[in-house]
């Protein structure tokens, strides 16, 4: 990630801690808690996202929904020829033991939108620039094969790494559409 890119994530993180009531409130969904730290998590991995399609596809046909986060109407935090497209970002750290994991309200609106599932790791902070796309899954998939299990929140859990796709399918599938 490139030092401007960075630079726009921490402002854009500020800007949801600011609107969800400040740093260490209860937050805007799930996950009960509100910081710079977790939401660079989620920017840097969507932003992260938008760069790796923007190999394979136009600027123009990728809209990045994440940078108006208020619209609730918006479908994923991408999206591309009407796929939506959510990103789910953990700090590297954090991969081994949680991994893909979706609290049960977000998998049932993913599900409902048909949404893809983009897995992702990144630093919360602008030190680390480093942002690895882990992989992907069907919405409905991790529904079907995910499992309970209780984090800083309730969760499916997609357990098997062999049920996570390569991010080197992605875009085959993305072009069929």
């Amino acid at each position: 990630m490139f030092p401007r890119e960075l630079e726009w994530c921490q402002k854009h993180a500020e800007k949801i801690v600011e609107h969800y009531g400040g740093n260490n409130t209860t937050g805007s969904g799930s996950y009960n808690h509100n910081n710079i730290g977790s939401n660079m998590v989620g920017i840097k991995s969507e932003v992260a996202t938008k760069v790796w399609l923007k190999r394979d596809f136009s600027l123009e046909d990728i809209k990045c929904n994440y940078e108006d986060f208020t619209n609730k109407r918006l479908k994923g935090d991408l999206n591309l020829f009407g796929q939506s497209l959510e990103v789910k970002g953990l700090r590297p750290e954090q991969w081994d033991k949680f991994k893909r994991c979706i609290p049960p309200r977000q998998l049932d609106a993913y599900v409902r939108d048909k949404a893809i599932v983009i897995w992702a790791t990144a630093a919360g902070d602008m030190k680390d620039a480093k942002v690895n796309l882990k992989g992907w899954n069907y919405a409905h998939e991790v529904k079907a094969k995910g499992i309970f299990r209780r984090t800083i929140c309730d969760n499916i859990w997609l357990k098997e790494d062999d049920d996570m796709r390569s991010m080197e399918t992605l875009s085959d599938v993305l072009k069929s559409q």
